[in-house]
């Protein structure tokens, strides 16, 4: 049997089925081990890095994750990874103080036409690389879909506020109820 050779971060990577199946490649264990240990908020934020919307993703995720869980394999169940997810974003105390400041901006601006998932993610992305960024979005808040098809008992628009808050709150300019026309002719 050849050692494992932990010197190589790859086979870490290559291990954890949860992490590599999650698209967002979120560090489950890591963030597993803070719940377990009662650390709601570094959960929340090791969550945040790498998936901008833990809380809602906790409740509306459909959990690519757990079917690649090696505790389904032992325990025939895997571990509720999404639930975790939402676990940490309930109990989390206020985080607004962790969260990343922007930096001076690089002179460069951005508009993004909605203000949906997408848009929010590029959104946040780009402001921490110093861009000033504009948020065009025809509905009256932010969210798009996220707010609009998904029923209220299963994502309320208290976590949708909340998390779409974190994003707009770094300094983004954000304008609601307008509509882009298309430039086609």
């Amino acid at each position: 049997m050849i050692p494992t050779d932990t010197s190589r971060p790859d086979y870490f990577h290559k291990v954890v089925d949860c992490q590599w199946a999650c698209p967002a490649h979120t560090p489950v264990p890591e963030y597993i081990r803070l719940i377990a240990a009662g650390r709601y908020g570094d959960a929340y934020m090791v969550n945040w890095h790498s998936n901008v919307f833990p809380g809602i993703l906790g409740r509306v995720c459909d959990r690519p994750c757990e079917p690649a869980c090696r505790r389904g394999r032992v325990d025939k169940e895997p571990v509720a990874i999404c639930r975790l997810k939402r676990v940490a974003a309930d109990y989390k105390e206020d985080i607004e103080d962790r969260l990343p400041k922007s930096p001076p901006t690089n002179g460069k601006r951005v508009v993004c036409v909605g203000a949906g998932p997408a848009s929010l993610t590029v959104a946040r992305d780009l402001a921490l690389l110093g861009y000033e960024v504009t948020l065009l979005d025809a509905g009256p808040a932010p969210g798009g879909m996220i707010r609009s098809q998904i029923p209220k008992f299963r994502l309320p628009d208290s976590v949708i506020d909340e998390e779409c808050n974190y994003i707009i709150d770094l300094g983004i300019q954000a304008q609601y109820q307008v509509e882009v026309k298309s430039l086609k002719k």
